[in-house]
């Protein structure tokens, strides 16, 4: 089975009055998936990539804002872009420090509209720099006395800054932080880290190095951007589930893969490949692949032949098998989707165009030539789609395995 664990942990944040304010999301993977992130670049893109594609912000943080670990080099390389800047608070770690490529990329994010906060901050000639571009400053509270955190209040006290005191481990420290004057609370006196998990479909590194390297080529059509992201299925559900939940301020039904590839539009795409490249997010090949490949193709065929928007047939096809990829019901996946209500009529009941080219599909899979009798497609027009729509699907799967 193609389906895999998204793991994140979210610890809440909260406010002077005692009400949820917002999640920090921590990572946490299986053992094996622990062993292949090595570095904290890693680490944060695996958070951002489940957090956003996988789980979905809605599921993991509701409306409340999500706070995300970014270490230096996704600071300074752009790989925060990835995120939603409405949803995310941009959490600088304590390692990093004000040096001119720091401050510069920390300028870019906020003129784009992100909020920054600065973790464990301590001020030094290093890290002084960084204060000016910070909306939240987080204080580590622990082993402090309570003149120590009157202290550290004082300190980093300034206009238009919240202040946020984390391990905040027992009432009297709560007591006094709250005296003092922080803002914003976290530690285990409110609540440890809560593991959160979801089935998610893998993608394969070598249809996200294709694909990454097409999208660097400005003359390189849609279509076929749209073929390479349809040979991966893992890739195609995260891009529709990133299109409904983190992108737009205005939810959009999706009518298709090609809709959700125009909306996001291709520098955005190529930020969602880059994330899930250094995420780490290998998957294998399968006959299950292969299957919603084919079947994907006939639909887009049958479509073309009914003069329908064949692109959407296409769709209809490749997400035809979710349930068998995620192990879960197919009703449930489509709620976290956000597709046309055609579309998921087609998928769930087999109703209407895009449900008819799907049902004809599946019968020729099977070879069930009852279902077939007196459809709009007579026997020769089937037999030359099916035929047809193995050779691009091993073509393309060919194409993939050589990079």
């Amino acid at each position: 089975m193609l389906a895999q664990q998204a793991f994140v942990a979210r610890q809440p944040i909260g406010d002077r009055a005692g009400e949820l304010a917002a999640y920090e999301l921590l990572f946490r993977a299986g053992s094996a998936e622990r062993a292949d992130v090595k570095s904290p670049e890693a680490a944060t893109a695996m958070v951002s990539v489940q957090a956003v594609m996988d789980i979905g912000l809605d599921d993991l943080v509701g409306g409340k804002r999500a706070w995300i670990n970014l270490p230096r080099m996704a600071l300074t390389d752009g790989h925060y872009r990835f995120l939603p800047p409405e949803r995310v608070v941009l959490e600088v770690l304590e390692t990093v420090d004000a040096d001119p490529e720091v401050m510069r990329a920390l300028g870019n994010a906020r003129e784009m509209g992100y909020q920054i906060a600065l973790d464990d901050f301590v001020c030094n000639e290093r890290t002084q720099g960084l204060l000016q571009f910070a909306h939240y400053v987080k204080v580590d509270l622990l082993g402090l006395s309570n003149d120590g955190i009157r202290a550290a209040y004082d300190e980093f006290e300034r206009p238009g800054v919240k202040l946020l005191a984390e391990k905040v481990e027992t009432r009297e420290v709560h007591e006094v932080a709250m005296k003092a004057g922080f803002d914003l609370f976290q530690g285990y006196y409110f609540a440890r880290p809560e593991l959160v998990q979801r089935h998610r479909l893998p993608s394969d590194r070598n249809a996200l190095l294709r694909l990454l390297s097409e999208l660097q080529d400005p003359a390189t059509p849609l279509e076929r951007i749209e073929t390479l992201i349809a040979a991966d299925v893992g890739l195609s559900v995260r891009l529709v589930r990133y299109v409904n939940t983190a992108v737009f301020g205005v939810r959009q039904r999706i009518e298709s893969l090609r809709h959700a590839v125009v909306m996001l539009g291709v520098d955005r795409l190529r930020e969602c490949v880059a994330m899930l490249l250094l995420a780490g997010l290998d998957g294998k090949p399968s006959q299950l692949v292969t299957m919603a490949l084919v079947r994907a193709r006939m639909c887009e065929m049958l479509g073309e032949r009914a003069q329908g928007t064949a692109h959407r047939h296409f769709s209809a096809g490749l997400l035809s098998l979710l349930d068998a990829f995620l192990d879960q019901p197919l009703v449930e996946v489509l709620e976290q989707m956000g597709l046309t209500e055609d579309l998921n009529d087609a998928l769930l009941r087999r109703e209407g165009d895009l449900g008819s080219s799907l049902r004809v599909a599946e019968a020729c899979e099977r070879a069930d030539w009852d279902v077939l009798e007196g459809t709009a497609w007579g026997p020769d027009t089937l037999r030359e789609c099916y035929l047809e729509a193995m050779t691009w699907t091993g073509r393309v799967q060919s194409i993939l395995a050589a990079h």
